[in-house]
């Protein structure tokens, strides 16, 4: 019997994003202080991701009820499974628009833009794989040729990097200035968000298991490190502005 290695790293993504989500969720409600707003978002992108796999595995159902149908089903779960991969990079925007106070007012631009992106991406997506060239599943080395065009592909690529690279780089930058909790806090999460950087393009590029298992372990460490720093210290700010200096006391 053929196990098809695409649904088997789909479904890891599944359980992961899923657990990610209910994780900090629970981690959340047992928090005795008022929930973050950058944690909130954070928990956001884990549930559209959860949804993002789930949709990109279920039409590898058909691979065993009607494989002559597996074509068509997997460019619908493409295409629609990708509206929430760019609704969970939106969620990262917001989130840094969020921890950088200065550019809080700036955000309703940038979403907006983003949502732009999106249409404009999945319009791509749908003409050129729906209505053009599909989906198709390789016998041999067990994975799914998603076939998506390159301009679609690139386009992913591209709103991935803008949408987690800046946090990840404020992160790892405040890691340094900050001290204490704070310091491992944000080195913790700016780690695993170039992890999930990683991970995305392994996934597009990958032609064979061994780079689909590379893909898939970047892709739990990078849930498991940045869910860890989403709950670690939870009530403290995610703000990655310097603190202010305390005013030197009269007399000194």
């Amino acid at each position: 019997m053929d196990i098809p290695l695409t649904a088997i790293t789909t479904a890891i993504g599944v359980l992961v994003m899923f657990g990610a989500w209910f994780f900090v969720g629970q981690r959340m409600r047992q928090s005795h202080v008022a929930v973050l707003r950058p944690v909130q978002l954070f928990n956001q992108f884990f549930l559209s991701m959860a949804v993002f796999f789930t949709i990109m595995a279920v039409p590898h159902i058909w691979l065993f009820i009607d494989p002559s149908q597996f074509p068509i089903w997997m460019a619908w779960g493409y295409v629609v499974g990708h509206i929430f991969l760019y609704l969970a990079f939106i969620n990262i925007i917001r989130m840094t628009f969020t921890i950088v106070p200065k550019l809080t007012p700036k955000a309703p631009l940038a979403v907006g833009a983003a949502i732009v992106v999106t249409v404009a991406v999945t319009i791509i997506n749908a003409v050129t794989m729906i209505f053009g060239t599909r989906p198709s599943y390789d016998y041999v080395q067990h994975v799914t040729q998603f076939n998506a065009s390159p301009i679609v592909g690139a386009s992913i690529g591209i709103f991935a990097a803008l949408a987690v690279f800046p946090p990840a780089i404020l992160f790892i930058v405040n890691a340094f200035k900050a001290q204490g909790n704070r310091r491992v806090r944000s080195l913790i999460l700016g780690i695993g968000l170039i992890l999930l950087m990683t991970a995305g393009p392994l996934h597009d590029v990958a032609k064979n298991w061994q780079t689909y298992m590379l893909a898939d372990i970047f892709s739990i460490l990078s849930i498991i490190v940045t869910g860890t720093g989403v709950v670690y210290r939870l009530e403290q700010s995610l703000t990655v502005e310097p603190q202010p200096v305390p005013a030197p006391t009269a007399g000194r």
